[in-house]
């Protein structure tokens, strides 16, 4: 229901008062009937506390509920990139060949001189949650028609073309975004995204792309296992789980 995605979100701060059964109906153009089912349902899953006399208001535990539900669902979102093609819209915004910038051929001197560069902003049931931009080697633009790149992940062209994206070699960081970010992402200049930079090689170890993905943090997380060991004589350091 749109109520659970707005307590996820903020919209509907903890503590907040919902709006009247009457005005939900209205704004839903659902039955009053289906209004009190649903806020008997996230009353049973303690997003919201119904208080006789007062009204309805979100609780703090059910806030905090549903924005760990929402990020899961975009975590899973992520981690399938055939389920991302299929329930996210894609919104280009960038399409064109490009003298490859100087910080991304310090990055991947393989890429060229030339590159394709692309960049879309994806959005999951209506809300923008992901801008990525991509740097492809100008030989492979003929590859990549750009109807098709408005709403395919680039890595299932190459797959097509029996070039199977293998190898990943990833950082992850955090900028500040930037008039784009903020304009796409809905967030403020300056404010921190969670960035997500990976060169994409075939089996062979053939360089196929380069792509950066920014996020709002508050919608992804990165989690791994971590195991501490010994270096050396006297020394602790951690290091991801095997």
């Amino acid at each position: 229901m749109m109520l659970k995605q707005q307590l996820a979100d903020g919209t509907i701060a903890p503590g907040a008062a919902l709006p009247s059964e009457p005005d939900l109906a209205l704004s839903t153009k659902l039955s009053r009937t289906t209004v009190r089912r649903a806020l008997a349902r996230l009353a049973a899953e303690g997003l919201i506390e119904r208080r006789h006399g007062s009204g309805t208001y979100a609780t703090m535990q059910g806030a905090a509920r549903a924005k760990a539900v929402a990020s899961a669902d975009y975590g899973r979102l992520l981690g399938d990139l055939r389920t991302m093609a299929r329930v996210t819209k894609a919104r280009l915004l960038q399409y064109a060949v490009i003298a490859t910038p100087p910080r991304i051929l310090a990055v991947n001197p393989e890429l060229g001189t030339r590159v394709l560069y692309m960049q879309r902003t994806r959005l999951y049931r209506g809300k923008p949650f992901v801008v990525i931009s991509h740097y492809i080697p100008e030989r492979l633009v003929k590859l990549l028609p750009k109807a098709q790149l408005k709403s395919v992940p680039p890595i299932f062209l190459f797959e097509k073309k029996g070039m199977v994206p293998t190898i990943g070699d990833q950082e992850v960081t955090a900028v500040a975004a930037d008039h784009v970010f903020s304009r796409e992402l809905a967030v403020n200049i300056g404010a921190p995204l969670l960035a997500i930079r990976r060169s994409v090689r075939d089996s062979r170890g053939t360089l196929l792309e380069y792509h950066e993905a920014f996020y709002d943090p508050e919608l992804y997380s990165v989690q791994m296992q971590v195991r501490r060991e010994r270096v050396g004589k006297s020394g602790m350091r951690w290091r991801p789980g095997r």
